[in-house]
């Protein structure tokens, strides 16, 4: 009898999943969260007619700091902030006197912000679940203490990945982002142009959210951060006539599981800075090469149900040129290919949106040149992605280093040394089969054969070793993730049957089934956050000279005997 076999994964881990609300809305392009800090009086009497004026949602982050108490020229009475929440904007936490969240600050913090709940169930305000940084100061020290002031969602700053007095900001990408490390898009500064709140805005596609800060408008109290009227005005308009949605922070729950975090808050952080140093975009688009690649792409996203938006972000067009396309194709963005009854289709996958559920961590910005979808032989099936190679690694001197991965965030060997690997793309030239080589800049190169037919995925993954040394440890991770196969949002371990080399995923039924293997399989598992199964090989050593391959396998079933199906594809031929 073959046994479930599972990784291994904390409670929290496990808790994260559980809490996971797989019913939450996509997120929509033209998304907008606009925030205004520091309970100025100008949100009162200017801000607040032009949003309800416009039918646009907010929040208010309020605070009671500076000379809130006795200056009510320049700052909001809490009856005109009751004001604001009963016309339906949310009230956030800024601190009772505006306080940066620093490490030597936090035995005062859980007091700074139970002081302005209190304030607000006072006036019969709802206890804030948003909070800002003021000052835009981080502490991720503080994050057990904002969970336990019922925080959810809490906004920071366009810093550290640009300068804070820059105005200049990133959009929040749910999932990658910590829920408590929201990125402002955006910060109104005086001297902003059109131009720079344009900049900002537009990063909202693709599955990314642009956050706005503003301060007074006009900002009496602290002209350094205040916003005219006029121009906001305009701002504002601009949001109208491009039909951007206008939410508040709270309004994210809508879209945003806020139970699924990094396990490092700051890598994705790093991981901007990084890029951004080097001049790098932030977003993944591949410009197609030719009209005939455009067509291609178009078709083949549209096929994996890609919104216009998330189009846009693949492939790094304006979504006019993507609308006349998909005209042009008489296709509509959000289909989704249906193989032929009883047999399988494959696809590069296209890449611009992530193939993982949630659960991004050790996984930004993936490369579509490893990732091949394969499309269910039944009605309505989805597709799985299987990355061949999601990494390799090598062993030396006794130590366990990364020779490939096929995304970012954690280092490799070549990221260790500041060395960046080209993209490529899988050779399509051969129906019925896909092929990619990669050459790495030690003289060592990888690659894989995918070959298919009516029932099943055949793989062969190579490595050619040319450099003067031998390659010892070459233990791989090929990844399944099932986020696109609508019957199979769970790998619990009762839906995993599993015994190197194979191992197969049921859904809830347990009448359909994810079957992969790979010759050489030294560990089977199942990560949950994904979701993806996993048979992973180890190579034979590799002397110079020398080319070592593995052989993989990847299957749909429907019925109840899975078990028997193992058996029978086990002695089958692999080879490609």
């Amino acid at each position: 009898m073959m046994n479930a076999v599972l990784g291994s994964f904390s409670l929290g881990m496990w808790l994260g999943v559980a809490m996971a609300a797989f019913g939450l809305e996509p997120v929509p392009e033209q998304l907008v969260v606009l925030t205004f800090d520091d309970s100025a009086k100008s949100h009162f009497t200017f801000v607040r007619p032009l949003l309800k004026e416009l039918g646009f949602g907010a929040t208010f982050f309020v605070t009671e700091g500076f000379d809130f108490r006795d200056n009510k020229r320049d700052y909001m009475t809490w009856e005109e902030i009751a004001q604001l929440h009963r016309e339906g904007f949310e009230i956030g936490n800024h601190t009772r006197d505006h306080l940066p969240l620093t490490v030597p600050n936090l035995e005062h913090y859980a007091e700074q912000l139970e002081a302005i709940a209190t304030r607000c169930q006072e006036h019969g305000i709802p206890k804030p679940v948003s909070s800002a940084y003021p000052g835009n100061a981080i502490a991720v020290e503080g994050f057990d203490l904002l969970r336990r002031q019922g925080i959810v969602f809490a906004r920071r700053g366009g810093a550290p990945e640009h300068d804070d007095d820059s105005g200049r900001g990133v959009a929040y990408e749910p999932g990658l982002d910590h829920p408590l490390l929201i990125p402002s898009a955006g910060d109104g500064r005086p001297g902003w142009t059109m131009d720079d709140f344009q900049r900002a805005v537009s990063q909202a596609k693709g599955g990314r959210i642009a956050v706005l800060q503003f301060h007074g408008v006009p900002d009496t109290a602290h002209d350094w951060v205040s916003t005219p009227g006029v121009r906001f005005r305009d701002f504002m308009l601009y949001l109208a006539r491009h039909r951007f949605k206008v939410i508040a922070m709270r309004d994210l729950a809508t879209y945003v599981d806020a139970a699924i975090v990094p396990t490092d808050p700051l890598g994705p952080i790093e991981d901007r800075r990084r890029r951004i140093s080097k001049r790098k975009a932030l977003t993944d688009g591949r410009l197609p090469a030719s009209a005939e690649e455009l067509s291609y792409w178009v078709s083949t996203m549209d096929d994996h149900g890609y919104s216009r938006g998330h189009m846009v972000a693949a492939l790094d067009l304006p979504a006019d040129q993507i609308d006349a396309e998909l005209q042009r194709q008489s296709r509509q963005s959000g289909h989704v290919a249906e193989s032929a009854s009883g047999t399988i289709r494959v696809l590069p996958y296209p890449g611009g949106r992530h193939p993982r559920r949630g659960f991004l961590d050790g996984a930004i910005r993936p490369q579509r040149e490893t990732k091949l979808s394969v499309f269910a032989p039944w009605q309505d099936g989805g597709y799985a992605v299987i990355d061949v190679p999601e990494a390799i690694w090598i062993r030396r001197e006794d130590q366990r280093q990364l020779l490939y991965l096929a995304h970012t965030h954690i280092d490799t060997i070549w990221s260790q040394r500041n060395q960046e690997l080209p993209a490529l793309e899988w050779d399509r030239s051969r129906p019925g089969e896909y092929r990619v080589r990669r050459e790495l800049p030690n003289h060592v190169a990888f690659g894989a054969k995918a070959r298919y037919d009516e029932r099943s995925l055949k793989i062969e993954l190579f490595v050619e070793n040319q450099s003067s040394e031998t390659l010892r440890g070459l233990d791989v991770q090929n990844c399944v993730m099932l986020h696109g196969c609508p019957d199979f949002d769970s790998v619990a371990p009762d839906r995993l049957v599993a015994s190197c080399p194979m191992i197969a995923c049921g859904n809830a039924s347990k009448t359909r089934w994810v079957i992969s293997g790979w010759r050489g399989c030294t560990r089977t598992w199942g990560n949950p956050h994904c979701p993806c199964i996993h048979a992973d090989p180890t190579f034979p050593d590799c002397e110079p000279g020398q080319t070592q391959r593995l052989l993989g396998w990847l299957s749909f079933y429907e019925g109840t005997d899975i078990e028997t199906e193992l058996r029978r594809i086990e002695p089958l031929e692999w080879e490609p």
